[in-house]
């Protein structure tokens, strides 16, 4: 449920990202994705300066070098799994561990996302960080299953340090 959860917002960040703040909601070509800051919308709802905008770039380019080979063995992985279902007689065993191997690395991915977020909050006024942390409840909540409960917003939580940094 957790990994779910973790699934739903990361995929969810990299959508509300990737929208280019037209009045409609098209998607911006995956080889952009974050490219262009100032184009977001994002970008516009939490009004980042020029500083803040270079930040993020540079930020996003690291993070996307480290999340790149995790995306790529998550895929090689999951064609692995899904070509044994081709086979006669599929190996459960052979498949259980490949889940177990995709869960773990969607968990690694998932941590690396929400370190980044942190590190964003960073780049952050106060009130830069309150409305992110408002835009981020609001998204989430959004791809909620249905008859699931409103989660409530806590803005007197503290944002923790990323890993390895006083954190975790």
């Amino acid at each position: 449920m957790a990994i779910n959860a973790a699934t739903m917002f990361t995929l969810g960040y990299f959508w509300w990202t990737r929208h280019i703040n037209t009045g409609q909601w098209a998607l911006v070509g995956r080889p952009h994705m974050m490219h262009d800051w100032q184009h977001t919308r994002l970008a516009k709802e939490l009004n980042l300066s020029a500083q803040q905008l270079e930040e993020m770039r540079k930020a996003n380019e690291e993070m996307r070098n480290m999340v790149q080979p995790l995306r790529e063995e998550l895929f090689r992985m999951r064609r692995e799994l899904m070509s044994l279902l081709r086979t006669r007689d599929v190996d459960r065993s052979h498949a259980d561990t490949l889940i177990e191997k995709i869960a773990e690395l969607q968990a690694r991915h998932e941590a690396l996302i929400f370190d980044r977020l942190l590190l964003m909050k960073e780049i952050l006024t106060p009130e830069q960080q309150e409305h992110l942390g408002a835009l981020m409840h609001s998204l989430l909540e959004s791809g909620k299953p249905p008859g699931m409960p409103e989660a409530p917003i806590h803005p007197h939580r503290r944002f923790e340090l990323p890993r390895g940094e006083g954190g975790r």
